[in-house]
């Protein structure tokens, strides 16, 4: 018996270190994007990814969403598949052209863009729009 609580303690600990070392290399400033939009999640992994030249996090979450944000925390990127992006992240003009046009859809991955944002649904739709919220074009 007692051995059993020996391991369940260790493997306890262990999980407490390995998650607050992830989450030290979250960016303050990505952490804070992470708590207004992603409440009551965790950082489950950590990732640098050099693409382009440029050097990018990957941060996964405890509900299944991957945020990619730049080394001073701007979020770049946010995939969500299972229940959609945050509609509060998305501005409304786009949620609002999004629900008229698709309202069977949800946005699975929203991203910044040179042009402005690029939206994918969930029929696997991509849309672009500028940085005002007006839409672009549509690529299948």
């Amino acid at each position: 018996m007692s051995k059993k609580i020996i391991k369940i303690v260790f493997w306890c600990l262990t999980f407490l270190m390995l998650t607050a070392c992830v989450d030290k290399q979250v960016p303050p400033k990505a952490r804070s994007f992470i708590d207004q939009y992603f409440p009551g999640t965790s950082v489950i992994l950590v990732e640098k990814e050099l693409e382009d030249g440029v050097l990018h996090l990957n941060v996964w979450l405890s509900d299944g969403t991957r945020a990619e944000f730049d080394l001073q925390g701007n979020w770049e990127r946010v995939a969500r598949k299972k229940t959609g992006v945050p509609q509060k992240l998305i501005p409304p003009a786009i949620m609002t052209y999004v629900k008229k046009n698709y309202p069977g859809d949800v946005p699975t991955k929203f991203s910044k863009k040179p042009y402005g944002y690029k939206v994918e649904l969930s029929d696997d739709m991509d849309l672009r729009f500028t940085h005002s919220g007006h839409f672009i074009e549509e690529i299948d």
